[in-house]
């Protein structure tokens, strides 16, 4: 654990505020879920919640039924990080942290097929992809992560999107 130097003291309704730099640097922003966890030396650790990664061992499989079926690259993610693929880019992408621009595609709340000129639109450890299908995973209007499907060399097409949207609402059932 990093120390930060920075005290805060509890308020009469036991909240504590954390400090506007930590939010920015862990992407902590209103209303996201926080678990808490006592230490076995009196800590108080606070981690981020994310339902989606409960689920990591059921999205891969997901990942690699879609990838059975169109023969593209599936990627599950929760609002941070990659969280399980098909299983032949598993190493290439697993626990990547995902771009802004996927960050805002996710939190627009439908499913959409992107194709643009434009670089760098979906990159990971040096792999840009310019056509993909996105559909976000939302349970009682929260969104929690995102099912995107892609092929490097292929165009996504509207079949891909509706599969992609299917399986993004079987997982949101899952969590909620």
């Amino acid at each position: 654990m990093k120390a930060t130097g920075v005290v805060r003291r509890i308020d009469e309704l036991g909240r504590i505020v954390i400090p506007k730099e930590i939010r920015r640097t862990l992407k902590i922003k209103e209303g996201t879920p926080l678990e808490i966890y006592s230490g076995e030396e009196g800590e108080l650790i606070l981690k981020k919640y994310s339902p989606i990664f409960d689920l990591s061992i059921v999205a891969g499989e997901i990942a690699e039924s879609i990838h059975s079926i169109l023969q593209k690259s599936v990627l599950i993610t929760d609002m941070e990080k990659i969280i399980a693929t098909n299983n032949s880019i598993k190493n290439k992408y697993i626990d990547s942290t995902i771009d802004n621009k996927i960050e805002k595609l996710i939190n627009q709340r439908k499913s959409q097929i992107v194709s643009t000129a434009e670089e760098n639109v979906l990159l990971f450890l040096n792999t840009t992809v310019k056509n993909f299908a996105i559909s976000p995973i939302l349970t009682n209007g929260d969104v929690y992560g995102s099912i995107i499907i892609f092929d490097e060399n292929k165009l996504v097409e509207e079949t891909d999107k509706i599969l992609c949207s299917s399986f993004a609402e079987f997982v949101s059932k899952q969590i909620g």
